[in-house]
């Protein structure tokens, strides 16, 4: 019982006199109060003083000048000493973080940036010999550039022209660049837009990989000497500056992996969402992602269920404590895969959704005539040519050659990282999880003969041991504090590397693409040039040069598929010549041809499996269709270039329509 609370009896000069006892005794104790709360002042005093001594003389040995603090005498007299003195810390703490915030930042930014732009130059000078002084590039890229040219030119253009055989990306970036082309033709003339983009996407590629090698703690020097091995690889090279999507993939598999990266490590909400969002449009430029989305579906579900909150006490043993954890952990991990999957989901349903409603089929890669599947089918005997053993072992150890060679050293670098444990191990999980993925699915395909063998398939791999060997290399004294593994881990990438370029110069292993780039390379370099019937581009200029000197050549006088005659088309000065599948009367015109007022036909032989002109008449091929005047060949059987054979409609009824006719949009 206190004091105040203990009862006062007698009479009351008795009681007055208790109570003046009573708060004297309070008055005296209160009096101790306030002296032992000086004495703890000044011992608080003097230990803030002691530390900021020590603070002064840490920052004068590291060279970094503390500013004195002056205070007015007013004030002086009314703060306390620790007051001040904390006011002062504070000052000298902003300031530095104001200062770190300035330089680190900047020389954050700084890197990647030039990163990027000195390895878009290179690309992009590569791309501009590659297509514009040799003509030699794959035909997939310049199919691209025919997509994109009809997206804001042609008879008919509007967004719907980009197709949904294959994702909308990279032709979406090329569109843009597209409108430039009256100021430089070489954008569509010889698909030099094609290259721009790859060359920036592979750029952008190159300088994630550095921001990851220094997320890793890798020292500059072996983060440096990793991209230079990296972008040395044919794969990446190549690649980088023929305007195929392999850039663009790679772009957005390496951003998912950063980020999931730093989910995993730190936690980070944010991140979790962008990992997403790059897997949607990792999926919107190649299908392959799908395999990814699936290993980065399940790192979310390990690593959300090892983080959900452990029960209290009183909770473990019971039957609700155990149900309890379940729940939680079934929540966490609903919630997490289900942030992640959001975009992903809004990217699949939604280009689904929109090719069902235009084209009526809502998986056209897989179900048109156009598709991968069609392309696989017609190019059976090639494949076989080039697989030599067509059986399910024979077709799966094909392509683990192939990834033998890009990266030999893959496996071992993957397990010495996962040995190392703690972030590296995580790191490679994640890395693993969404850039291997691609590779086990393509042997799946392999083994069903439903890919083709080309070498490119494999520039995962390479894209992997990349990441690894940062990750290998990081550390604030290597991985784990194994110094010896950042030389080791730069040295992995060089078997790969000149393994590569033997099968990129000779062409084994489905590597034909590129041995014909690099003969065209050299041949640009040394000042010649490539003869036409090995150039795609050059054969496409001259026809479309041919057909735009005839006098009845006007908008819509042309019926063609560009599944095949993409490189006339999108050389062509004025592509509302021609009638192409993404007119929305394509369908009816190449039905009745000259119903519409077609002059010409245009195939290239041989055809695509899906050439809508070809499937309505078959005989045109062989000249045996008497509707149809044979009046122009360019080329020969067997060209690399292809042969192309222009033909007249016989008794075409009225004039050639140059905008679409409303009565017959599909």
């Amino acid at each position: 019982m206190s004091l105040a609370e203990r009862p006062v009896a007698g009479t009351g000069t008795q009681r007055i006199s208790e109570l003046a006892s009573r708060l004297a005794e309070s008055s005296a104790r209160l009096d101790a109060a306030f002296d032992q709360l000086a004495a703890v002042e000044v011992t608080g005093d003097a230990a803030v003083g002691k530390l900021s001594d020590d603070a002064r003389r840490l920052a004068a040995a590291g060279g970094v000048a503390i500013p004195s603090v002056s205070v007015d005498e007013d004030l002086a007299d009314e703060l306390h000493p620790a007051v001040l003195e904390a006011e002062h810390i504070v000052q000298v703490r902003a300031a530095e973080m104001r200062r770190r915030a300035r330089s680190p930042r900047t020389a954050r930014r700084r890197e990647p940036m030039v990163v990027a732009a000195l390895s878009f130059v290179g690309f992009a000078v590569l791309g501009w010999f590659a297509v514009v002084r040799s003509g030699v590039v794959p035909g997939d890229a310049i199919s691209r550039v025919q997509g994109a040219l009809a997206v804001v030119a042609g008879r008919d253009p509007h967004p719907e022209s980009i197709g949904f055989i294959w994702g909308p990306f990279p032709t979406l970036f090329e569109a843009p660049l597209a409108l430039f082309r009256h100021w430089l033709p070489e954008l569509t003339e010889r698909s030099f837009a094609a290259s721009l983009v790859s060359a920036a996407f592979m750029a952008g590629t190159v300088a994630q990989l550095v921001m990851w090698g220094r997320e890793c703690g890798s020292p500059r020097w072996s983060r440096w000497l990793i991209a230079l091995l990296t972008m040395a690889s044919p794969l990446i090279v190549l690649y980088g500056a023929n305007g195929m999507s392999e850039a663009c993939w790679l772009f957005f598999l390496v951003l998912a992996v950063r980020s999931l990266s730093r989910w995993v490590i730190n936690d980070e909400l944010g991140s979790l969402m962008v990992a997403g969002a790059a897997l949607g449009l990792a999926y919107l430029t190649r299908y392959e992602t799908a395999a990814s989305v699936l290993g980065a579906v399940v790192v979310v579900t390990v690593v959300s269920a090892n983080r959900a909150p452990a029960l209290d006490g009183w909770e473990r043993g019971t039957v609700g404590g155990r149900a309890g954890r379940v729940a939680r952990r079934a929540r966490s991990v609903v919630l997490d895969v289900a942030i992640l999957s959001f975009p992903i989901a809004a990217a699949v349903l939604g280009w689904a959704l929109a090719s069902w409603l235009i084209v009526g089929e809502p998986l056209a890669q897989l179900s048109s005539d156009y598709g991968n599947a069609a392309l696989v089918r017609s190019a059976g005997g090639l494949i076989v040519e080039t697989i030599g053993d067509a059986s399910v072992p024979g077709r799966v150890w094909f392509y683990v050659r192939q990834v033998l060679i890009a990266s030999p050293l893959m496996v071992p670098l993957l397990l010495a990282v996962v040995w190392l444990g703690g972030r590296p191990a995580r790191r490679a999980a994640v890395a693993a999880s969404i850039v291997g993925t691609p590779l086990l699915l393509q042997m799946l395909l392999s083994g069903r003969a439903a890919t083709f063998p080309w070498f490119r398939y494999v520039i995962c791999a390479v894209a992997l041991t990349s990441l690894l060997a940062m990750v290998a290399s990081g550390g604030p004294a290597g991985a784990g504090g194994r110094t010896w593994l950042r030389p080791l881990a730069v040295a992995m990438l060089i078997p790969g590397l000149l393994l590569s370029w033997g099968v990129a110069i000779s062409g084994d292993l489905g590597a034909t693409d590129d041995r014909d780039m690099i003969d065209g390379l050299r041949t640009a370099v040394a000042g010649d040039r490539v003869p036409e019937s090995q150039s795609i581009i050059e054969r496409g200029r001259r026809v479309a040069a041919d057909i735009g000197r005839r006098d009845d050549v006007v908008p819509g006088a042309v019926l063609t598929d560009t599944s095949s005659t993409f490189a006339v088309v999108s050389a062509a000065p004025t592509p509302e010549d021609y009638i192409i599948p993404s007119d929305r009367d394509f369908e009816p015109v190449a039905q009745a041809p000259a119903t519409f007022g077609v002059r010409y036909v245009l195939l290239r032989l041989p055809a695509s499996s899906g050439d809508a002109v070809v499937r309505e008449h078959p005989g045109l091929a062989s000249n045996q269709d008497a509707a149809f005047e044979r009046v122009q060949v360019w080329g020969t059987d067997g060209d690399a270039a292809g042969q192309f054979v222009l033909y007249r409609v016989l008794n075409p009824t009225g004039e050639p329509r140059p905008s679409v006719d409303d009565g017959f949009i599909r």
